[in-house]
């Protein structure tokens, strides 16, 4: 089996075993604005301290904006967390994850991205209440440095995460 296949086969087995959710999130940063819409799974891995730990991966697509242009973005971003024990019906979550991105073009306004290849970061805190999330996120997109102009852009904003 070749590694597509078998990245094909994680990607198809995951929904699963795993807590299948919908993504809705809006930001902004380095003057542009970000919209983004998508999938993703989680599943708990361990119990770790007052709370259980976990790793999923997401597929997402965002739309940026700055001045009078744009540009669209597709991720697949695996993720690690941590989650709270549930509190009065509240569960505080962390998490953090990388992967990779295209984007439609290499340049937003006047930032230049240099490669249709690039990473998408994020980071964020989060509180979960049953089915519904709301998290504070932080995102990064950058070629990581293997062409230049590597002009790359950051947003913070706000994500909203629906798990079925």
């Amino acid at each position: 089996m070749n590694k597509w296949s078998l990245w094909l086969f994680v990607l198809l087995s995951a929904p699963v075993y795993a807590e299948i959710e919908l993504q809705v999130g809006a930001g902004g940063g380095d003057g542009a604005d970000r919209y983004s819409l998508g999938i993703g799974w989680t599943e708990t891995w361990r119990d770790l301290g007052t709370g259980q730990l976990g790793y999923g991966i997401g597929f997402d697509s965002s739309y940026w904006e700055l001045e009078d242009d744009d540009l669209v973005q597709l991720s697949l971003v695996p993720t690690l967390s941590y989650r709270a024990r549930k509190h009065d019906g509240f569960r505080p979550f962390v998490f953090v994850g990388v992967g990779p991105a295209w984007i439609s073009q290499t340049w937003l306004g006047p930032r230049e991205l240099s490669s249709q290849f690039q990473f998408s970061s994020r980071a964020g805190v989060g509180v979960a209440l049953e089915q519904h999330s709301l998290a504070l996120e932080g995102w990064h997109l950058s070629n990581g440095g293997l062409k230049q102009p590597n002009d790359g852009l950051s947003s913070w904003g706000v994500h909203y995460r629906y798990n079925f």
